[in-house]
């Protein structure tokens, strides 16, 4: 008979809660490309920041891809077999990507890095899900495990700055190989040797679809990233890359209309208007998220941060983050509107933006950035649970596992990449400007030393352009509270339109009640 936990009978179950937490909290730190140290690899490589950037999406990428077929290989393989291979082969690829020499070794480690990862990751985010959740329910088991993972990747973000600053940027690769042995060893001797009644064969997973996928998002991402860096659409490598993702995506599309066991169902985005939604609600959130770079080149640039500054002002993220995991444990207990907590979450990302750009100078307390980091947190918890709670909404287990890759992929990368794309043009766009105008008045002047001036003058023009894309970025939040406001959520109330159409046809409403009345 198969045992539901990942471990042996024979282990006790204090054990078997602390073999799970550190399973999960290495997996959950992994990554291809730390954000601490993005610009310590770029400088070691000397080559652009770009294909940083490149490497980061593409574990976002591989773990989408692999979302996509993880429950099927878990139905192939014992757990043991995948946790040993998987924790095995990312120790393997941590060790290269920290001694190799070339950069694109770096972006094919972080793919499969990705892509191994969610395997491991879905072993011990099952019995997580168990263990929040007994009773299965949704609402539950997002609003405790979303600010867990948010708040783990946060505090492993610092400690590996804090790693980097004291020694160099390939050691949290060695440390991470390290660890990542240990785990294998570790699921040698605790974990049980059974599997499922049934074996799921391999051949049954359409692996030219996972191959055309996989073309397509890469494709999309060296097209976005590298935008700014090859002169937007004037560069056939960018119209190149774009029109190739389209295609290979189409063409992953429709061979999925003629296939008997579908890779990804496609048509449910368009038949569930939850999950349409959703996919515009996380474009609208990547907006925000993909705001961090102004953030960081201020901190970075003007401010003269270092990277282990911005990790530790990042930790006050994790309060907002738990307030954000606290309000949806009760809002989903006591049945409150989830249109209101998303609402919530837009305006907490619509003030720290707006505190910025009113603060943006050129010197400035660390102490009053504080504040901005921890809404920022709170928009975060707030929208990544909101969200992915409505997605999900009404949805079979087998619609929504063969949605949560493109899910993934959505929420980790396209949004981001697309606003960060758009982004870096306004800034760009708009330091050229602030540049032309200053220049107008430096040549109504007599400067003896004209060139002494030249920092200041960059400095003035960067912040200028960071204002001016922050106080777009505040005039978002119009139409996102009208796009929420008039959505229903699942929630119709009919009482209301009738009352609606009354008054527009201009008949009386007496004796009419907005809502129902409860006895």
């Amino acid at each position: 008979m198969y045992i539901k936990g990942p471990f042996a009978p024979w282990v006790p179950k204090p054990l078997m809660l602390l073999l799970i937490l550190t399973f999960l909290f290495p997996l959950i730190a992994m990554n291809g490309v730390y954000t601490s140290n993005m610009t310590d690899i770029a400088g070691a490589f000397a080559t652009y920041s770009e294909y940083i950037s490149l490497a980061n999406n593409a574990t976002a990428i591989g773990m989408g891809v692999a979302g996509t077929i993880v429950m099927r290989v878990k139905m192939r393989f014992r757990s043991k077999e995948i946790m040993v291979f998987c924790t095995l082969v990312l120790a393997g690829l941590c060790y290269l990507i920290g001694t190799t020499d070339n950069i694109l070794i770096v972006v094919i480690g972080s793919f499969l890095i990705g892509f191994f990862k969610m395997f491991a990751f879905m072993e011990m985010m099952l019995p997580v899900m168990f263990i929040l959740s007994p009773s299965g329910e949704r609402g539950r088991l997002y609003s405790m495990f979303y600010p867990l993972v948010l708040g783990v990747g946060q505090i492993s973000s610092f400690l590996m700055a804090d790693l980097i600053f004291k020694s160099s940027w390939q050691a949290p690769y060695f440390i991470m190989a390290s660890v990542m042995l240990v785990i294998a060893a570790l699921s040698l001797i605790f974990q049980h040797n059974q599997r499922f009644g049934f074996k799921v064969p391999l051949y049954q997973i359409d692996w030219l679809s996972v191959l055309l996928l996989t073309i397509s998002a890469m494709c999309l991402n060296i097209g976005l990233t590298f935008m700014r860096q090859q002169g937007w659409f004037t560069s056939p490598l960018i119209t190149g890359s774009l029109l190739s993702s389209i295609v290979l995506l189409v063409a992953t599309i429709y061979r999925q209309k003629f296939l008997k066991r579908k890779l990804v169902n496609f048509d449910l985005i368009v038949q569930r208007v939850n999950l349409s939604h959703a996919f515009l609600l996380l474009l609208l959130m990547g907006a925000y998220l993909a705001s961090s770079g102004i953030f960081t080149q201020y901190t970075l640039n003007v401010l003269a941060y270092n990277n282990l500054i911005n990790a530790r002002l990042n930790l006050w993220m994790i309060p907002g983050i738990v307030i954000a995991g606290i309000l949806a444990f009760q809002g989903f207990k006591k049945k409150w509107p989830i249109k209101y907590y998303i609402v919530l979450g837009f305006i907490a990302f619509f003030v720290q933006t707006l505190m910025l750009y009113l603060m943006i100078q050129p010197q400035m307390n660390i102490e009053y950035l504080y504040l901005p980091m921890f809404l920022k947190g709170l928009g975060l918890g707030i929208l990544f649970i909101g969200i992915w709670y409505y997605a999900t909404l009404n949805l079979q287990l087998d619609d929504m596992l063969s949605i949560i890759g493109i899910m993934l992929m959505m929420r980790s990368f396209v949004a981001t990449a697309f606003a960060s794309a758009f982004l870096s043009w306004a800034a760009y766009q708009g330091q050229w400007q602030s540049l032309n105008d200053i220049s107008m008045y430096l040549d109504m002047g007599n400067f003896s030393d004209g060139m002494s001036m030249y920092q200041s003058t960059q400095m003035n023009a960067m912040l200028a352009s960071f204002k001016i894309v922050l106080g777009y970025l505040c005039w978002l939040i119009v139409p996102i509270l009208i796009f929420v406001m008039t959505h229903h959520y699942g929630q119709w109330n009919n009482r209301r339109i009738v009352f609606l159409r009354k008054i527009v046809r201009g008949n009386t409403v007496r004796g009419y009640r907005f809502s129902k009345q409860t006895e």
